[in-house]
């Protein structure tokens, strides 16, 4: 089974950064019984001041909830305590775990304000054209004196981690097992996200993450893009006026499944560890700026 891990980031060309290797990736955690849906919408157009924000933290488990160390597959759970990994009567499948976040924060003071934004949040079960979390935003500002400005931060971020665990159970395509039964723990942390602090400026954001799903055949997703722009009025257009900035930060460790020396117990050990970081900034008279992120990892990548 190959394990692929790829971010593609975008400024002005594209860049692919392709991570390749016989160790696996993230495994998505399943639902919870009963599943939340939450969808916001938000339309203002005002003169004087705006504040936007808007907040989300979210881990969800595959066992107990925030019970560390994590539960691992082959762990007995009756009075025998061998090695946990070893095959017995009594096993655990081993337990994932993820942290989700996201924020926005908004402020615009002494200017027109033009503020759209749509955010939905489900912790269903999804497929891999869905999002867990979404949001996606346009704002439109012009200062009305010199003292006008908008600032405004996003960032959103997915945290997961796995112990060994059973694979059986968890992929819908027959060709897609293990050998040894088993995947291999992770721990993969991601985060991206964008700051402005405008006079004038139009700028749109899109947010979006999948870390959710019945099977280990769809792939964690995060994705993150801001495009700024000048403003296009009755009165002309105008360039940008201010600074934008864009990141993308990720520690990625993946690890693999070996054989003990008695041939009938496995370990998990870590096998790959990845550090990955990218900003861009601009400021002054903007023409245009662009930058997407996007990370996505799994057993098999769409």
């Amino acid at each position: 089974m190959m394990k692929t891990t790829y971010f593609v980031v975008i400024v002005a060309a594209a860049m692919l950064i392709a991570l390749t290797g016989c160790a696996m990736a993230d495994i998505p955690v399943n639902a919870t019984p009963e599943t939340k849906g939450i969808t916001v919408t938000t339309n203002i157009n005002a003169q004087g001041t705006v504040t936007a924000s808007d907040s989300l933290t979210w881990q969800q488990s595959s066992d107990a909830l925030n019970a560390p160390p994590l539960v691992p597959a082959g762990a007995w759970t009756g009075n025998a305590s061998p090695e946990a990994g070893v095959w017995g009567d009594t096993m655990s499948v081993g337990e994932v775990q993820y942290t989700a976040g996201y924020t926005e924060q908004t402020l615009a003071v002494q200017g027109v304000t033009s503020y759209t934004k749509a955010t939905a949040i489900d912790t269903a079960n999804k497929i891999a054209d869905k999002q867990n979390i979404a949001a996606n935003k346009i704002v439109t500002f012009i200062a009305a004196n010199e003292q006008g400005r908008m600032t405004s931060s996003e960032d959103i971020l997915v945290d997961g981690a796995g112990a060994l665990t059973t694979s059986g159970d968890k992929i819908l395509c027959p060709f897609g097992n293990q050998a040894s039964g088993f995947f291999p723990p992770f721990c993969n942390v991601v985060m991206s996200g964008s700051k402005v602090d405008v006079s004038l400026a139009s700028v749109s954001t899109s947010a979006s993450e999948r870390f959710v799903a019945a099977t280990a055949d769809v792939p964690v997703v995060q994705a993150y893009s801001i495009s700024l722009k000048g403003v296009t009025s009755s009165e002309g257009s105008a360039d940008a006026i201010g600074s934008a900035s864009a990141f993308m930060t990720a520690h990625l460790m993946d690890g693999r499944v070996l054989t003990t020396d008695d041939e009938d117990a496995f370990r998990g050990v870590k096998a790959e560890d990845i550090s990955y970081s990218n900003s861009v900034s601009a400021s002054g008279i903007i023409k245009a700026f662009s930058q997407a992120y996007t990370y996505q990892s799994g057993i098999r990548r769409v």
